[in-house]
This record gives C-alpha cells, structure tokens and sequence, in this order.
C-alpha cells in the first residue's frame, strides 16, 4: 500500500473487499477471479491472506489508474 502521504495523493480507483477501504492508484493488489474485486496485498497489509483463506485470486501486481492489474 502506498504510504499516507502518498495516498492522499493518488486516485482512489477500487475498494478492498475484505477490509472495505479504498485502494488507490499505485497500491499493490490481488484480484478475485471470479467477482474481479481485489483486496489489499502490499507490505503492512494482511487483507490478501485473510481474504484467500476463502477464495482464489486469478491475477496479483499493481493497479493502473483503469482499475487493470499489471
């Protein structure tokens, strides 16, 4: 996750789906396969590993500003 500084900065592109904050442009994310939300997965954030315990993750990497995973 980008540090607040840096947040308060970027676009908020999507929302986590586990922790139901907003992720912002630049954040490290997982994707969900089959709903396509993603959720928190950088350095600090545990929302992915909590998250997987229960679903599949399709793609991982850092969201663009269209809300695509690269």
């Amino acid at each position: 996750m980008l540090p607040h500084s840096d947040a308060q900065d970027a676009r908020a592109v999507s929302t986590c789906a586990w922790c139901h904050r907003e992720i912002y442009a630049g954040s490290e994310v997982k994707r969900i396969d089959d709903s396509a939300e993603f959720v928190h997965a950088g350095f600090r954030e545990d929302c992915a590993e909590k998250y997987a315990a229960e679903r599949v993750y399709d793609r991982s990497g850092i969201i663009d500003e269209n809300g695509d995973v690269i």
